[in-house]
């Protein structure tokens, strides 16, 4: 089905809740379509859809927020305990160009996190919140992201939130990027640092997804970017296939860390066989682990799932199954999820069509 699809906008990232009253939103940032990728438009704003029916049907988009310093980039979005709902977002700053009279010129530039909290199931929103700066890394620009990207957010039985994010220690912004930890213990009101958690000095990490299993392992799946290890992997894995040779199947794949003591120590990063980015981990209630991923090579541009354990010791040779191969370049997937009341499970994807525009489609797997 399609979620969302128009002429002349542009739109991308999405994310899938399911909301308090059990509404389905998926939320994406939308701006005017300019004929070529631009994930970084200083109009960027965010825009939901909305189904009261399981999926069959759905709204036209709305309002959810705007960033006023700029465009919205990269979010989560959540269902709290309090029957709050809880996005973030990183963002880019729109500012005048030097020299520049009756603002003429502007620039747009890697801009500073920040949240919005609904408490009437999506309808409106709170003003933005800046997230506070990481002490070890460069805040703003020129570091995009700043330490919140596209991400979960895990709520632990003592009532704390863990956010995976990503970030850099380099003064000019550049990569890699270190997956690291954000932690409120009220209900996403304030933020604390819980440090680093995968770093490599090749390696470059981000978009992650998080899921506690049944024993209490939390599991990290960082979206990665092997530079130079890439083609080690690939042969350690023995991938012979010919899409093995692809840059988009080489130069990403998931990576994973996990924690047995509730994110206070975590295990040293490893590759995982499935490539593509970045990765989406839905519990299903019967406790087994669903797990979406965006593929970007050559004949797979799209989706893919593959059920897991609930312990998800089976993440390297559980089948996958297809969702969606079709789109027109490698900017598409970056699949969400959700498990519908008759056991079906949603699975929601970013798209480009033929006539090059982007926009948001979704598929049902009828049997898990």
């Amino acid at each position: 089905m399609t979620i969302y699809r128009e002429t002349g906008m542009y739109a991308l990232s999405h994310t899938l809740t399911r909301t308090p009253s059990g509404d389905l939103l998926v939320t994406f940032q939308r701006a005017p379509y300019s004929a070529k990728p631009h994930h970084e438009h200083p109009l960027f704003n965010i825009q939901a859809c909305r189904s009261s029916d399981e999926g069959r049907t759905w709204s036209g988009p709305h309002l959810v927020t705007a960033d006023p310093l700029g465009g919205v980039m990269d979010r989560g979005v959540h269902t709290l305990a309090d029957g709050s709902i809880f996005l973030h977002a990183s963002c880019n700053e729109l500012i005048p160009a030097e020299d520049t009279d009756h603002g003429k010129n502007w620039i747009s530039r890697a801009g500073k996190p920040f949240w919005v909290r609904s408490h009437d199931d999506g309808h409106t929103w709170s003003d933005p919140v800046r997230f506070p700066p990481l002490p070890d890394a460069t805040w703003g620009d020129p570091a995009q992201h700043s330490g919140v990207c596209r991400s979960g957010l895990l709520a632990l039985p003592d009532g704390r939130l863990l956010m995976p994010s990503k970030a850099t220690d380099k003064p000019d912004g550049a990569f890699p990027c270190f997956g690291m930890l954000r932690i409120s213990r009220d209900m996403g009101a304030t933020w604390e640092y819980g440090g680093r958690i995968a770093e490599d000095p090749i390696a470059h990490f981000s978009e992650p997804t998080i899921h506690r299993t049944p024993s209490g392992r939390i599991l990290v799946l960082f979206r990665c970017h092997p530079s130079t290890l890439g083609p080690e992997i690939v042969r350690e894995q023995g991938f012979d296939q010919p899409f093995a040779q692809d840059p988009q199947f080489v130069g990403r794949l998931l990576v994973l860390v996990y924690s047995d003591d509730d994110g206070e120590t975590w295990s040293p990063w490893q590759p995982t066989r499935i490539h593509g980015s970045p990765g989406h981990m839905l519990g299903l209630r019967d406790g087994r682990i669903f797990l979406t991923v965006g593929t970007r090579w050559e004949g797979q541009r799209g989706c893919s799932v593959r059920i897991l354990d609930p312990e998800g010791s089976d993440m390297d040779t559980a089948p996958e199954l297809v969702i969606s191969g079709d789109g027109r370049s490698p900017d598409c997937g970056y699949p969400w999820s959700a498990e519908l009341e008759d056991g079906r499970v949603l699975v929601v994807f970013w798209h480009h069509y033929e006539d090059d525009h982007r926009g948001i489609e979704a598929a049902v797997v009828e049997e898990v």
